[in-house]
């Protein structure tokens, strides 16, 4: 049996040039607009009858939000950047490691060059692979509306699965990352069942900074995605590591903190325990990959 197609529902789509008429049409639609970067998410949530728009506000003529510009103070992404540009630029390859990672774990690479960051992070996934890496990196988030803007940071921008603290009247113009201090690095790793274009099982995005002698943890961040129905982080496994010469008995102790403490729920893609033991091994994998791209050694 052939299944019926999925169509989309009639709605009105707009495509302004400027961002301030983007914001005056989202909010003309009075909760009853949608914005569209990408599109990778919003048309599948049309077609399957989880969103029914009224009108389509489509950010495509807007060429500042693609922006990925570095500066010495840190970097700024245009909300529209797609996973590609980010998965592949050089300066965030080189300082913003973990997040170029959670990028080129996003979907497949036809998806990749549509896909932008300010949709995958809007979208609230519970698997959302940049997320974590934004959190562990202290990004904020640029709001903007009629009324004027606003920055938040991205932990706590998510409040359940799939809802945010976007308003209504509001579009994600832009993602601030930070420029690491010395001696930092990051690494993100996720496991899924298949190799590639397959939904996260458990994802980890480890952030650290070292001593000037690279023989000790100053700071540490640990924030996981498909543990709990929000971007996770665990400061008691952070603290476990802060403080400590980097050792495979401290990974370990961190680890099982994280084991520990996670929220871990099973379903039909991996039972509760065999995620529980996921969380253990990418907080070791993880911490493990930031250190030495710090310049560390773990003994």
């Amino acid at each position: 049996m052939i299944p019926a197609p999925m169509l989309l529902p009639r709605f009105d789509f707009e495509a302004p040039v400027s961002l301030a008429a983007a914001c005056e049409m989202l909010a003309q639609a009075g909760g009853e607009g949608r914005v569209m970067a990408g599109g990778t998410d919003l048309l599948v949530k049309m077609k399957r009858g989880a969103v029914a728009p009224r009108v389509v506000i489509s950010l495509g003529r807007l060429d500042s939000l693609t922006s990925i510009d570095v500066a010495e103070s840190g970097l700024r992404l245009g909300s529209c950047a797609t996973m590609s540009r980010i998965a592949s630029h050089p300066a965030i390859l080189a300082s913003w490691q973990a997040l170029a990672e959670g990028a080129g774990w996003v979907g497949g690479p036809i998806v990749r060059n549509r896909a932008t960051v300010g949709g995958n992070v809007v979208n609230a996934r519970p698997c959302a692979d940049t997320l974590p890496p934004l959190i562990a990196l202290h990004a904020r988030l640029e709001l903007t509306s009629r009324q004027g803007q606003r920055s938040v940071p991205v932990e706590g921008f998510v409040e359940s699965a799939g809802h945010c603290a976007l308003r209504p009247d509001e579009i994600l113009t832009s993602i601030e990352l930070p420029t690491p201090p010395p001696n930092a690095g990051s690494h993100y790793i996720k496991v899924t069942r298949r190799a590639a274009m397959d939904v996260t099982l458990v994802g980890c995005a480890a952030s650290v900074v070292l001593d000037a002698a690279r023989q000790r943890v100053l700071q540490a961040r640990l924030v996981y995605t498909s543990v709990a129905p929000i971007p996770l982080r665990i400061p008691s496994a952070e603290r476990t590591v802060e403080g400590e010469a980097p050792s495979i008995r401290v990974l370990e102790a961190a680890a099982h903190e994280a084991r520990r403490l996670a929220p871990v729920l099973g379903d039909h893609r991996a039972p509760e325990e065999y995620r529980s033991n996921l969380v253990f091994v990418t907080t070791c994998r993880a911490l493990k990959g930031a250190i030495e791209r710090a310049g560390g050694t773990v003994r």
